[in-house]
């Protein structure tokens, strides 16, 4: 979907200029300069369409079950897309700890270390992402170097376009010579970002065709010195949203894309293929990503209903064992169950806040709960002391993984059905209630998803 050209590459100084005659062959190497996209549409064969008339199916589906009500598992699916979207570009901090961290920084205003405090960032990009779409504001080269901003804090590359030659897949020493990709000059990046931005705006054709196009151009172009990646897949996520694919909230597709991350970039490397613009190879260049993001999409969809019924499953518990504790439903602490959720983390302050009520009422409230065995107290920081909520950390940890529960894979083959995973329809009776609750070392109550008939749940417990 694009052309080459040929580049010299200065070891001494990094830096790269167009080839000249007598140049080192050995110091030569081909930048790839993509063709623009804004009038592109894509001709695509019947596999490619039934994956995308599935996935499309199953978001229609989940937008239904949401509908205006609140998102249970809001929280939980925005971090684990970004824990997800950190963890393809080997960053790879503890969901835990990342939880912790969060609380850390909004409750305390500590900063945390260097690895929590990216993946923190990402779930800022994820949401000034969603934000974007929603708020129906324009979309211009300006608004991803703001997105671009948001990911990279005070870092001096932050929002601003990279003025020199970037790569993928070699070492900082070898430079663009022995890279897997290699992205324009910096002289085109400008120019092809204007023609991306006008394909965003497009309005014809499929969304998620448009969705998987854009993201690849993105990842082609490399605009930025670092971040693209992040940077890349919040975008999907804007377009998901602007093109109302799903109504609202946060859709996990880079937990699905994780799952199977050397075949994400081989997709995108089959994006670049040296061809004309009008050439049908052109077309079949897009397929298997087009395939893949089709795919990644159908199986975050799945990944959603299971959190969202894992979170209500808690919802729950969490009631009767409040009940259990003689906890009226009328009072501060049986409100407060309402709130964790979205603040798994909180102290007494935070809580006063969430329940709009003076002090006093919110420490007996935090109280109680940690009575019943809802949260527990934690510090956060060298010297902060927090309650913690014990089931939603440990959801966050299993929403986090490579590997989740269930095993999401992306190969279902097309016209089967979907993988029964813990939450969704095919599985609805053999849940019951949805939480394993065995017993575990720490004297608690397991707080994963209760295992099937004959299985385990992802802590090992056999159902009871």
């Amino acid at each position: 979907m694009g052309r080459t050209e040929r580049r010299y590459w200065d070891n001494r100084e990094n830096i790269s200029r167009a080839a000249r005659a007598g140049d080192p062959q050995d110091l030569l190497f081909d930048a790839y300069v993509p063709h623009p996209i804004a009038g592109w549409e894509p001709v695509l064969g019947s596999r490619t369409w039934a994956r995308l008339s599935r996935s499309s199916e199953r978001c229609r589906a989940l937008s239904e079950t949401l509908g205006q009500g609140d998102l249970p598992a809001e929280w939980l699916l925005s971090r684990a897309e970004s824990i997800a979207s950190s963890t393809i570009e080997d960053i790879r901090p503890s969901a835990r700890r990342v939880a912790r961290a969060e609380a850390q920084l909004g409750l305390f205003g500590e900063k945390p270390p260097d690895a929590e405090m990216q993946a923190l960032r990402n779930i800022g990009v994820t949401r000034h992402a969603s934000d974007l779409a929603q708020s129906g504001a324009s979309f211009t080269v300006e608004s991803l170097c703001d997105m671009h901003e948001t990911l990279m804090g005070d870092d001096p590359i932050a929002g601003r376009l990279r003025e020199r030659q970037n790569w993928v897949g070699a070492g900082a020493l070898k430079g663009p010579l022995a890279a897997r990709h290699v992205g324009p000059p910096p002289e085109h990046v400008l120019g092809l970002l204007e023609d991306l931005v006008e394909y965003v705006h497009r309005d014809d054709g499929d969304p998620l065709v448009r969705a998987a196009i854009a993201h690849a151009q993105f990842e082609t172009i490399h605009p930025f010195p670092d971040g693209n990646g992040r940077t890349g897949r919040a975008l999907i996520q804007f377009m998901l949203l602007r093109e109302e694919v799903i109504g609202r909230g946060t859709l996990p597709i880079s937990s699905a894309l994780m799952i199977e991350r050397p075949r994400y970039f081989d997709a995108l490397d089959s994006f670049r293929l040296v061809c004309a613009p009008d050439d049908e190879a052109r077309s079949r260049s897009a397929q298997p990503w087009i395939e893949m993001l089709a795919e990644a999409t159908f199986h975050a969809c799945i990944l959603h209903d299971r959190l969202n019924s894992h979170v209500e499953a808690l919802r729950q518990r969490w009631a009767a064992q409040a009940t259990a504790k003689r906890i009226r439903p009328s009072s501060a602490a049986f409100r407060l169950l309402d709130h964790l959720p979205a603040n798994p983390v909180l102290t007494a302050d935070s809580a006063r806040r969430l329940l709009d009520t003076n002090e006093r009422t919110a420490r007996h409230a935090v109280a109680r709960l940690a009575d019943a065995g809802i949260l527990e107290q934690r510090s956060a920081g060298r010297r902060n002391r927090v309650f913690e909520c014990g089931d939603m950390m440990d959801a966050f940890t299993e929403s986090a993984r490579e590997q989740p529960a269930a095993n999401l894979t992306l190969s279902t083959p097309v016209g089967a059905p979907g993988p029964t995973l813990p939450g969704t329809e095919e599985t609805a009776k053999e849940e019951a209630g949805g939480i394993c609750g065995a017993r575990t070392r720490r004297g608690t109550q397991c707080g994963h998803p209760r295992p099937r008939l004959g299985g385990k749940c992802p802590a090992g417990h056999p159902r009871s």
